[in-house]
C-alpha cells in the first residue's frame, strides 16, 4: 500500500510500503484510506496474508555451504585421491522469478562461493527460496533448499524511532539485513533417495548448511541521482549531444518553439554520418546488426551532387573502401548470422555474407561475430545461442574536426538505425511514390508478400543520437572490448599520441552529461581487468547486528536502519554461473522509471516482460522488470492523486507476415504483458474510487499504447508492375500500411533521454542473450521539479516527434502529464484510426493511431472496427496466439 507524508494538511509525496496482515497501523485516516486502495494490488494472492510486494533492491551474498550430501556417488563415501563428489551451485527465487545463480564448484561438499548480487525487485512474493543443486551432465539434482519468509525483511518505522528522530514518519520501511547460517531442507524425492543417511543423522542437519547475507533496501532509500550507481560506465560531463528522428528529417513537420524563444532545428542522421566518414583522417569504427554495402547514405539531389563531384561515394561499401585506401583505419564489426551461407541470405537477411565477400582482400578490417556459448554451456546450448541470439549493437565512432575548427576530436553515433535496406525514411513515410526514386533499390517490406516493383514499401520510424566529448571514450572502450574478444586486436587503431582519449581535452561547451550502458556478457566481451580486479565485497561485519533466535538456523543475526545510507556496490557487473554480465541497460531503465515525477514516453519495437505478474505462464523466462516498474510507478501516482502519464509507441505488429506462427507468438507474449499492466492499474483506480469521492477514472488517464499508420492515394505512384500476390492486390486498393516502429527510446520527465539498441523484451535486457548498447543523456541545466518539467533540448525533441507523427503543434503537448494533453493526443489518434480503417482511400499526413487492441475493463480485445479481430487487410489476430513451434525463449 502507499503511505503518505502530510504537511500543513497537504499530501506531499507517496512512498510504497508493505503492510502484512496483523501489522499495527498507526497512521492517520487519510493514509489508512490510501493503504486500503492498494492492498489488493500489492498481493499476488488476495487470500494470502503472508505475501506482499518488495519494491526496491535485494543485495544478496551467497557465502558458503557446508556438509552437503554427495549425490555423485549415490550417497556412498568415495575413496581415493580424487573422489567424485557433488558439484554444487546456488540459486535464489521469488516464486518463479530467479534472482541469482552462482558458479558451480566441482567436487566440493564444503564450497565457498562469496558471490554478491544486486537485484532490483518489484514483486509480490511470500519470500525467497534458496536452492542448492548438484550440477550433472544430464539432469541437475537438488541438494537442499531454504525458504526465507518475506516478513523477515519487512520492518517499519515505529513510535520509538520517531521519539529518537521526529523527522521520521510512522509506516516508512526500514532497510533490513539478515546474516544466517541455515539448515537445508530436502525435497521429498531427495529424502527418499537418501533415506538411509537421514535415519542415521539428525534430520535437521542431514542436508548441510547454507550461509548467506541478504538485505532489502526500499525504493525510497535508493539513489535518485541522474547518474545510475553501481554500473560499469560512470557518467561523463562536458558532452555535446544531437537527437535524431529517422534516417532523414526533411523539416516538413510543424515548427517547434521551446525555452526562451528557441526553435528546434532537426538534424539529419545519414547526411551527418556521410559527412563524418568523409571527414575522418585517422580511423572509422562501425558496428552493426546489419550493414548493407549497397545502400546510399544520400538520396535525391544530394546523391546526384555527390556523384557528380567525384569525391566520396555515398554508397556505404565504396565509401568505406575509399577511406581505408587513404590510410584511414576502418574496422567494421557485424553480427554473423549463423543461418546464412553462400546460397542462403539467412533467416534475418542481414547481408553478412555479402558484406564479408565485398570487403575480402580489401584494406577494410571486417570482422563478423556470432554469439557463442561458454564453458558453462552444453554443446547444444552453445549452438542454440549462435542460432537464436544476435549482436544487436549499432554505433559508429570517427575522428572529426572540432566544432570550433581547431584540432580534432571524437564523434560517435548510437541508436536504433542500422545502415541497411529499408531504414532511410522521413516523416512523410511514402508507400508507392518513391519506388523508382528515393527508394529505388531500397524497397523493403517484410509485413506483406509484395515486390519491389509493385510495393508498397514498409515505412520506417526510428530514433538515433550523436555525441562529442568524453562519452566517446567509453564508446571506444565498448568497441575494443568486443573486438579483442572475437577479432584480431592488432588491427585496432593505436590511439597513443593522438590525445583522442584525453577526457579533459575532449570536453566541450555542449553542457550535456551522458552515461553508457550495455547488455553483454564475458563470453563475447573482454571486460577491463583492472575494474574486475577492483571488485571487493562490502564488509558486512561493520553493520550494527543483533542476534536473532531462529530454529531453522544454526546462527542468525539482523540489522535495520531508518537512515538513507548510500548503497555501496562492491562490483559494477552482475554475474551468472560465475560469468561476468553487464545488465546496466535494464538497471538504467529501472532507475529512471523510479525517478519519474510527471511522465514517461517510450518507443520500442517490442514490449514484453515481467512474467511474474502475468495471470498465467508466470514461469516463462521473460522476467525483465520494465512493465512492472511502470505499473508500480503509475499505481503510486494514482494513490497520491498526482497527474502522471505513460505514452508507449509500438509497431502495429512485429515485423513479419502477421499470420505467421512467430509473429502471432510475439503478439501473444506482448498482449499478456500489456493486459497485466492494465489489470493492475484498473484495480488501483477501482480501489481509489471506492475509498474516496473520485469517480470516472480510466486506465487511459494514466497509460496509453499507440502505433503509426499511413495511407496515400494513387496520385504520384511509382509502382510499375501489375499486382500479382494476394497482398499486392489488396494493398493496391486499400493503399495503407503500418509505419514500422523500430525505435528504442525512453524520455522521462523531458529531462533525460535513453536511446540505444535495446528493445523492451528479455532478449535485449537479459545480458546473456542479445548484445545491446544504450546512451543516457541529460542537460544538468534542465531538470524536472515536483511541479514542472524542463524546457531544454529533450523537451523540444519529444514535441518534435509528436508534431511529426500528428502533423500538428498542439500547445497541450508541452505538458504531457496534463489531462488536456492525454485528451488531445487520444483524440488525434482516434480521428486517424477512422481514416485508417475506413473504406475510402485518403491521404494521411497525420500518422498517430491508437493501438489495435483496447481494454474492456477485464482483458484486452481487438479494437472496434477490426473485422473478426484481425489487422486490416489480413486474417491475422490482433491478440496473437501462443506458438507451439517456437519456444518462448526465442520470442521473448
Amino acid at each position: 500500500s502507499l503511505e503518505f507524508l502530510s504537511t500543513n494538511n497537504k499530501l506531499l509525496r507517496a512512498k510504497l510500503i508493505i503492510l502484512t496482515k496483523g501489522e499495527k497501523n498507526t497512521m492517520d485516516a487519510a493514509t489508512r484510506t490510501t493503504n486500503t486502495v492498494l492492498n489488493k494490488l500489492m498481493r499476488r494472492d488476495g487470500n494470502s496474508a503472508d505475501a506482499c510486494t518488495l519494491w526496491g533492491m535485494l543485495h544478496i551474498r551467497i557465502i558458503q555451504c557446508n556438509n552437503l550430501r554427495n549425490l555423485d556417488r549415490l550417497g556412498i563415501r568415495a575413496f581415493g585421491k580424487n573422489p567424485d563428489k557433488s558439484d554444487p551451485y546456488v540459486t535464489a527465487y521469488l516464486e518463479d522469478y530467479r534472482l541469482l545463480k552462482t558458479r558451480h564448484i566441482d567436487d566440493d561438499l564444503d564450497p565457498k562461493f562469496d558471490e554478491d548480487f544486486y537485484c532490483p525487485v518489484g514483486h509480490s512474493t511470500k519470500g525467497i527460496t534458496f536452492r542448492v543443486s548438484d550440477k550433472d551432465l544430464l539432469l541437475d539434482q537438488s541438494l537442499g533448499k531454504y525458504f526465507l519468509p518475506v516478513k523477515e525483511l519487512v520492518q517499519f518505522v515505529d513510535e520509538k524511532d520517531i521519539e529518537a528522530d521526529s523527522s521520521l514518519v510512522a509506516g516508512d520501511l526500514k532497510r533490513v539485513g539478515l546474516h544466517k547460517v541455515v539448515y537445508l531442507e530436502a525435497n521429498d524425492s531427495s529424502l527418499k533417495k537418501d533415506l538411509k543417511r537421514v535415519i542415521k543423522l539428525d534430520k535437521k542437519k542431514a542436508h548441510g548448511t547454507l550461509e548467506f547475507f541478504v538485505e532489502f533496501i526500499p525504493v525510497r532509500m535508493l539513489a535518485k541521482t541522474m547518474e545510475v550507481p553501481g554500473t560499469y560506465f560512470t557518467q561523463t560531463k562536458g558532452n555535446s549531444v544531437k537527437l535524431y528522428m529517422n534516417a532523414d528529417d526533411d523539416e516538413s513537420s510543424p515548427e517547434v518553439k521551446f525555452g526562451d524563444g528557441n526553435v528546434w532545428k532537426p538534424p539529419r542522421l545519414w547526411r551527418d554520418i556521410y559527412d563524418a566518414v568523409c571527414n575522418a583522417k585517422h580511423f572509422v569504427y562501425m558496428v552493426g546488426w546489419s550493414i548493407d554495402t549497397d545502400q546510399y547514405l544520400l538520396r535525391g539531389d544530394e546523391l546526384k551532387q555527390a556523384q557528380d563531384s567525384g569525391e566520396y561515394n555515398p554508397q556505404i561499401g565504396p565509401l568505406l573502401k575509399q577511406k581505408a585506401e587513404e590510410g584511414v583505419r576502418v574496422n567494421l564489426m557485424q553480427w554473423d548470422d549463423y543461418s546464412s551461407g553462400i546460397m542462403f541470405p539467412g533467416m534475418m537477411k542481414t547481408y553478412d555474407e555479402k558484406t564479408r565477400r565485398y570487403f575480402r582482400n580489401s584494406p577494410v578490417n571486417a570482422a563478423f561475430m556470432n554469439m557463442i556459448g561458454g564453458e558453462t554451456n552444453t554443446l547444444l546450448e552453445g549452438q542454440s545461442k549462435k542460432m537464436a541470439f544476435t549482436h544487436h549493437q549499432k554505433f559508429i565512432i570517427v575522428d572529426s574536426p572540432k566544432m570550433n575548427g581547431q584540432g580534432r576530436e571524437l564523434l560517435a553515433f548510437i541508436g536504433g538505425i542500422d545502415l541497411t535496406e529499408g531504414r532511410w525514411d522521413n516523416q512523410k513515410h511514402p508507400l508507392f511514390r518513391t519506388l523508382q526514386s528515393d527508394h529505388k533499390g531500397d524497397t523493403y517490406g517484410k509485413c506483406f508478400r509484395t515486390s519491389k516493383e509493385n510495393g508498397p514499401r514498409q515505412p520506417w520510424h526510428d530514433i538515433h543520437s550523436a555525441v562529442r566529448g568524453p562519452e566517446t571514450v567509453h564508446l571506444i572502450q565498448a568497441f575494443e572490448e568486443r573486438w579483442r574478444k572475437q577479432a584480431d586486436d592488432t588491427q585496432l587503431f593505436d590511439f597513443k599520441g593522438t590525445g583522442f582519449l584525453d577526457e579533459v581535452e575532449l570536453e566541450n561547451s555542449g553542457g550535456w552529461c551522458a552515461q553508457l550502458s550495455r547488455s553483454i556478457d564475458s563470453r563475447v566481451n573482454e571486460f577491463d581487468r583492472s575494474k574486475v580486479q577492483s571488485f571487493k565485497p562490502i564488509n558486512i561485519d561493520s553493520y550494527d547486528w543483533s542476534a536473532v533466535k531462529d530454529h531453522t538456523a544454526k546462527s542468525s543475526r539482523k540489522y535495520d536502519t531508518v537512515r538513507d545510507k548510500i548503497v555501496q556496490y562492491g562490483r559494477c557487473l552482475d554475474q551468472k554461473k560465475g560469468r561476468l554480465v553487464d545488465t546496466s541497460i535494464h538497471n538504467t531503465n529501472i532507475h529512471h522509471i523510479r525517478r519519474a515525477k510527471h511522465s514517461i514516453y517510450i518507443e520500442s519495437q517490442y514490449f514484453m516482460g515481467s512474467s511474474f505478474m502475468w495471470s498465467k505462464d508466470s514461469d516463462v523466462k521473460c522476467s525483465n522488470m520494465i512493465a512492472s516498474e511502470l505499473t508500480l510507478k503509475i499505481c503510486e501516482k494514482i494513490a497520491a492523486r498526482e497527474p502522471f502519464t505513460v505514452y508507449i509507441l509500438l509497431p502495429m505488429w512485429m515485423e513479419g507476415i502477421p499470420a505467421a506462427a512467430a509473429t502471432q507468438g510475439l503478439l501473444h507474449w506482448q498482449r499478456v504483458t500489456i493486459e497485466a499492466m492494465h489489470q493492475k492499474v484498473k484495480k488501483a483506480l477501482d480501489d481509489r474510487m471506492a475509498n474516496s469521492s473520485d469517480y470516472g477514472l480510466k486506465v487511459s488517464d494514466y497509460l496509453n499504447f499507440y502505433c503509426l499508420g499511413t495511407r496515400e492515394t494513387e496520385q504520384g505512384s511509382e509502382a510499375t508492375g501489375n499486382p500479382e500476390t494476394e497482398d499486392e492486390k489488396v494493398l493496391s486498393k486499400t493503399r495503407r500500411h503500418q509505419i514500422y516502429i523500430h525505435s528504442k527510446m525512453m524520455i522521462v520527465d523531458d529531462e533525460v533521454v535513453l536511446i540505444g539498441t535495446a528493445n523492451i523484451n528479455q532478449r535485449s535486457l537479459d545480458g546473456c542473450r542479445d548484445s545491446e548498447i544504450m546512451m543516457t543523456s541529460w542537460q544538468p541545466d534542465h531538470v524536472a521539479t515536483k511541479d514542472s518539467i524542463p524546457t531544454g533540448d529533450i523537451h523540444a525533441f519529444r514535441i518534435h516527434i509528436w508534431a511529426a507523427i500528428t502533423n500538428q503543434m498542439d500547445d497541450a503537448f508541452c505538458n504531457p502529464s496534463s489531462p488536456e494533453c492525454v485528451k488531445a493526443f487520444n483524440q488525434i489518434a482516434e480521428q486517424n484510426w477512422q481514416k485508417y480503417i475506413g473504406e475510402e482511400t485518403v491521404e494521411m499526413d497525420s500518422h498517430l493511431l491508437p493501438s489495435p487492441f483496447e481494454f474492456d475493463g477485464e482483458k484486452l480485445r481487438a479494437r472496434k472496427g477490426l473485422k473478426d479481430g484481425c489487422f486490416s487487410d489480413t486474417k491475422a489476430s490482433v491478440l496473437g496466439k501462443q506458438s507451439l513451434i517456437f519456444p518462448e525463449i526465442f520470442l521473448t
